[in-house]
């Protein structure tokens, strides 16, 4: 039912050649990189949870190796970086053997820490709750980690130690870093060194103000997200607070932290209040947001009641690009996984000013349906997530990846309008992502679907013609990440006795 663009042939190359121009004039290739003019002052890699698995017992050979973290370093070896950060979980298991993996890689791509052209690449990594916490976490007992047989290889047990022989560079709870005259502050998961305690980082930031505050940007990062900031409310993996409280004292702050594996398709993962807040994905596996058929909310029991399973978007691996210019931040956003960009570049005008989500939701561009757009019904044996069998209608109507000029849907909204009279009232309303909503736009599926129970419908009340119940129909709107939505369209009025097959007269 699921088709992608690439099953297409001269449709397709032509689809994409006349989208091209639209790529280009939205920054979203290298030629467009900086149009706006002006000398690009630094550029830095971000990426965050890379969770390196490594060659542990049982361990899916392909899952949470460096390879994909190796592709990134030479993507941001190609554009001239002279820093790379990482907003921690590097260690899935918090093990030096896994993080050990990541320095080989690094000194592969940066050997003696130095570009092909012989400029210097600043590491600016911090642990996050896997690389201190990852060993006595439930899911490590599938691997045989104990203390008593892993305790030379567990990070927590001699942090300092591990660092300096991993990435070669002295290990600190907080630092701070010059990369070309901006500073780089980053702060380590570690509770025991005061990375949870009331003022903590406050006071580093004020022990250090002379060096940071001013017009010019200076760079944080942390594993939480500072709470109330990007993709706050919504978002789970927040702090208590003690870093936003830190961050206020400094609008020139830029703060890049992950945990929470939000996809960079989101507009929402950049924030812009009293300093500016990004969110940095994951580099190994995404996580969207709960409310569809096809997700769930992260960290809570999932009670199966949907008709789709949820995406877990173990081919999701985004990361971030950052040019700094003397009047502005661009930040585009990668697709590892096909080596394109997610969507437009991200530009935060500096010094930088509060722009809400309220504001921005204003100025965001609202998907729609090209011309002709259908729906599509089809009653099918299937099977829900609780993995029970059960009659569905699949609802399936084309995609707005938005590679033709138009915006993108970020979901959609599949509501029943059942007739009552002489109006439609709504019975049900549902949400869905597209199969790859999280890949660059030209990656994305060219359809999607989405599953009602027949039970979920409006039933047939009799046996007669004239009683077989009130007829319903589908409408589908496109939304952008704020909510707002374009045109809807409809299928054609059915009942509940839609594709029944009917008995054969013996």
């Amino acid at each position: 039912m699921e088709k992608t663009n690439d099953n297409l042939t001269l449709g397709r190359r032509s689809f994409i050649g006349g989208g091209a121009a639209f790529f280009v004039a939205a920054g979203l290739g290298h030629s467009a990189f900086g149009a706006a003019g002006g000398t690009a002052r630094l550029r830095v890699g971000v990426l965050s949870d890379v969770h390196v698995i490594g060659g542990l017992p049982g361990a899916n050979a392909n899952a949470g190796s460096c390879e994909t973290f190796e592709k990134a370093l030479r993507y941001f070896c190609s554009r001239g970086v002279d820093a790379v950060v990482i907003a921690g979980d590097m260690a899935d298991n918090g093990l030096e053997s896994q993080l050990r993996g990541m320095g080989d890689a690094w000194r592969r791509v940066f050997p003696g820490n130095k570009r092909p052209d012989g400029g210097h690449v600043e590491k600016v990594f911090v642990t996050g709750n896997h690389d201190v916490e990852g060993w006595k976490y439930g899911y490590a007992k599938q691997y045989g980690i104990t203390e008593a047989k892993n305790a030379d290889d567990i990070l927590a047990l001699h942090m300092a130690e591990s660092w300096k022989r991993v990435f070669d560079e002295e290990y600190s709870p907080m630092y701070i870093k010059d990369v070309k005259g901006y500073k780089f502050v980053g702060v380590h998961f570690n509770p025991a060194a005061g990375y949870h305690k009331k003022g903590a980082i406050a006071n580093f930031l004020e022990a250090h103000r002379a060096e940071l505050e001013g017009d010019k940007p200076f760079f944080y990062t942390q594993h939480y997200h500072p709470k109330g900031t990007c993709s706050a409310p919504w978002t789970w993996g927040q702090d208590d607070g003690f870093s936003t409280a830190a961050l206020y004292a400094f609008p020139n702050a830029v703060a890049f932290t992950g945990h929470s594996h939000t996809p960079l398709t989101d507009e929402r993962t950049l924030w812009r209040g009293a300093f500016t807040s990004v969110g940095t994905a994951s580099l190994r596996y995404l996580i969207p947001f709960g409310g569809r058929e096809n997700s769930r909310i992260f960290g809570t029991k999932d009670l199966g009641t949907q008709q789709m399973p949820f995406l877990g978007c173990a081919d999701g691996h985004h990361g971030q690009l950052m040019t700094v210019y003397d009047d502005r931040l661009v930040l585009e956003r990668r697709d590892f996984e096909n080596d394109l960009p997610v969507g437009p570049d991200w530009v935060v005008p500096l010094p930088a000013s509060a722009e809400s989500f309220a504001a921005r939701a204003k100025k965001s561009p609202v998907p729609e349906f090209p011309s002709g757009a259908q729906v599509k019904l089809e009653r099918i044996a299937g099977v829900n997530r609780a993995k029970k069998a059960v009659e569905q209608i699949a609802v399936s109507f084309p995609n707005v990846p938005g590679v033709m000029g138009g915006a993108r849907a970020f979901d959609f909204e599949v509501t029943v309008e059942a007739e009552d009279v002489d109006r439609a009232k709504t019975w049900m309303t549902k949400r869905v992502y597209s199969p790859h909503f999280y890949w660059a736009p030209e990656k994305d599926d060219l359809e999607v679907t989405c599953l009602f129970a027949v039970s979920e419908l409006p039933a047939p009340n009799g046996t007669l013609e004239t009683r077989r119940g009130r007829r319903f129909r589908f409408a589908v709107s496109p939304a952008n990440c704020y909510g707002a939505q374009g045109r809807a369209i409809r299928s054609k009025w059915i009942t509940g006795e839609f594709g029944k097959k009917k008995a054969v007269a013996k």
